[in-house]
């Protein structure tokens, strides 16, 4: 009986996967008077805008070249005669060749200065046992990226969360997400301040959708490291490759680093179960005036592999109760095989209270999370609707185990004792370019005491996301 359940729902699911696609389009063109299609409008219109100058600007820039060229080929043959008209010809043609010269240069210069604009959207569905099933316009997200020079630039990242409306039943949130302005120095030091996503794991600097293999952020990125994380503060990032000296096994090394002052952890709604989800602190209040201190350095010591090592240190409350957080990330690729996980371990100072009431805080929240890929494809597929006119089609079978565990936060209501959530999954990618995937998967959850997320739910979730 259960197994032709399980064939019904397949059905279903898969059927409402594709009514999906044409849903989140849908959505994009909900309200006209709506301000989220509105500002895509707007900038939809700029960006058109800055192509034609773009398009112009590069014919521009083949005029010259071949002017440029042909006058270049004047002046050497004029300087070879000996008579003076024909230097002076050759002394105007070399005038006209640094105008023109000076000209390309400063267009170049305006070309490489221009605003580059991105999107990306995301669509989720989930049908979880004890659950309705539901479709999730999850974000759509802005990102815009301008080089003022070679040693200045200035990036945003805009998120409209579940967005139609900023009230009512289909009421979302707007975010800044990022917004920093970066001075180069070295290649070592690039300071950095602003809006940031904090560099404490790898997978909240990866965040994005469309880059990830799995719908659901795993467990520990949810409750132990609230991710998303951006902070508003200042600090520096930078690196350098150093196979070049070292040469042999280490001829593909390199480093880079990220640290930052950041205002911090507050102790509001830190739980046993919400974690510290609701403790990142708001980009213009410190609740302590104390600044966290958090820094992230990632080592490639070969092609096909990546460490990094985290640590935050600050304090979480009014009182002055101190949070240390540590965290070790890894990623190997190795042909069509890719395996990364991640373990974070945060210790919160015995005394402190969750704000407005007596509750104390858990004192312990840790968790990992670990992921194998494997990358394939079908040559026989090249000439259906899956691989016709994509240069690099790809499907993605992909496995994860994730846990977290949170201390017990003495809360009279509930069960007492450590909660613990685990969580099996089975998910494959279709990719028809790296930037577009279609996410199907199947989740096994388990827990003891409070649940932290899907607690003993299983079932489908499946997404299609996309960035440009």
């Amino acid at each position: 009986m259960q197994k032709v359940r399980f064939i019904n729902r397949t059905s279903i699911f898969i059927f409402l996967i594709v009514g999906g696609v044409f849903f989140s389009f849908g959505q994009l063109q909900a309200s006209d008077e709506s301000a989220l299609k509105d500002l895509v409008q707007k900038m939809e219109a700029k960006m058109a805008d800055q192509e034609k100058e773009m398009v112009a600007m590069r014919s521009e820039i083949q005029d010259m070249s071949t002017k440029i060229k042909y006058f270049e080929e004047q002046k050497s043959s004029k300087d070879i005669a000996g008579n003076s008209k024909e230097l002076v010809e050759a002394t105007k043609t070399g005038e006209e060749l640094g105008y023109l010269i000076q000209r390309q240069d400063a267009v170049e210069e305006k070309m490489k200065n221009a605003v580059d604009f991105d999107l990306y959207n995301t669509l989720d569905y989930k049908h979880l046992d004890g659950e309705r099933s539901r479709f999730d316009a999850r974000n759509i997200e802005l990102l815009a990226k301008a080089t003022m020079s070679d040693r200045l630039s200035i990036f945003g990242e805009i998120e409209f969360e579940r967005t139609a409306e900023t009230s009512g039943v289909r009421a979302g949130q707007v975010e800044v997400e990022q917004a920093w302005l970066e001075y180069y120095v070295h290649d070592l030091i690039k300071p950095r301040a602003g809006v940031v996503l904090v560099p404490f794991g790898k997978y909240n600097l990866e965040h994005f959708q469309p880059f990830q293999y799995l719908t659901d952020r795993p467990i520990v990125e949810s409750r132990v490291i609230p991710a998303t994380w951006s902070e508003a503060g200042a600090g520096s990032t930078g690196g350098m490759f150093l196979g070049d000296h070292l040469g042999g096994w280490f001829k593909d090394f390199s480093l880079d680093y990220q640290l930052y002052f950041i205002n911090g952890l507050t102790d509001t709604g830190i739980t046993d179960t919400a974690g510290l989800r609701q403790a990142r602190g708001a980009y213009g209040v410190d609740n302590n005036n104390n600044k966290a201190f958090v820094g992230r350095l990632g080592l490639n010591p070969f092609s096909w592999a990546e460490l990094g090592a985290s640590g935050y240190f600050g304090k979480y409350s009014t009182s002055s109760h101190k949070v240390n957080g540590f965290d070790l990330d890894a990623k190997l690729k190795k042909g069509p095989f890719e395996v990364k996980g991640e373990y974070a371990l945060f210790d919160l100072q015995e005394g402190g209270f969750q704000s407005g009431t007596t509750l104390p805080v858990p004192e312990t929240l840790r968790g990992f999370y670990v992921q194998g890929a494997y990358k394939f494809w079908f040559n026989s597929l090249n000439e259906t609707f899956l691989g016709r006119g994509f240069s690099d089609p790809t499907f993605v079978l992909v496995f994860q185990y994730d846990n977290a565990r949170i201390d017990d936060d003495s809360d009279p209501l509930f069960y007492s004792g450590t909660n613990n959530e685990e969580r099996w999954t089975i998910g494959l990618n279709y990719r028809p370019v790296a930037t577009w995937a279609l996410k199907l998967e199947y989740q096994w959850n388990r827990m003891k005491n409070e649940p932290l997320e899907n607690g003993n739910d299983d079932g489908f979730v499946a997404s299609v996301t996309a960035a440009f």
